[in-house]
């Protein structure tokens, strides 16, 4: 029999239960992590050096409406979930606005970072306020800030009085962000986006930091 548990009647439950549930694979998976991070940071090793030479051909001017979305990966850290210890999982995000300036972009985002693991679903995001400015006017690299707020779910089972509860805890606060990225021009306004973001989730009581790398379709 399935039951849903709000945080509140089984806050006890949450530290033991969670972090046995959240704790380490071993070094299999940690060789996997490994494996997964290396290929992460070659890709974007690759895309980087492979946008150098096409900057000088940049045409796209930046003006009117924008929309940028990406998918990769990334890490938490500092989540009191696990001890503190980092934990890889997918990312994504979403980003759109209008631009001031050739050289100045402002707009929303959406941005977060999930994880399955032993049982346990957890996710991190911020729904923030953007800049991104150019250094360059026909330059493709860019660097970005933002804030605004943060949210962290996590969900789990556990055994209550022999049902199988389904415990829910999600938390609000404080995000603030920062990052570079590079604009791989690949049409006259549409480019490839590959990016490097920091995002820091301020939630109640466990704020944790998050390290993600992501690949995005950009249209200016």
């Amino acid at each position: 029999m399935l039951a849903t548990v709000t945080v509140s009647s089984v806050r006890q439950l949450h530290s033991s239960s969670f972090k046995r549930r959240a704790a380490p694979h071993g070094l299999r998976s940690l060789n996997m992590k490994k494996r997964i991070v290396g290929s992460v940071i070659s890709t974007a090793a690759l895309l980087l050096f492979a946008a150098a030479p096409a900057s000088a051909q940049r045409t796209a001017v930046h003006q009117g409406y924008w929309i940028s979305f990406g998918f990769g990966a990334g890490s938490a850290f500092g989540d009191d979930a696990f001890d503190g210890d980092s934990k890889f999982g997918g990312a994504g995000f979403l980003r759109m606005g209008g631009s001031p300036s050739q050289q100045l972009l402002i707009g929303g985002e959406m941005i977060g970072w999930g994880t399955d693991k032993d049982d346990v679903k957890i996710g991190r995001g911020a729904l923030m306020f953007t800049a991104l400015y150019y250094p360059g006017p026909k330059g493709g690299f860019y660097l970005k800030g933002g804030a605004g707020f943060a949210g962290r779910s996590a969900e789990w089972t556990v055994q209550v009085d022999g049902f199988e509860a389904t415990v829910k805890d999600d938390q609000a606060g404080i995000g603030l962000g920062a990052g570079l990225g590079y604009d791989i021009q690949l049409g006259r306004n549409f480019f490839l986006t590959p990016a490097l973001d920091f995002v820091y989730t301020g939630t109640e009581g466990d704020g944790a930091s998050l390290l993600l790398f992501t690949v995005g379709a950009t249209w200016h």
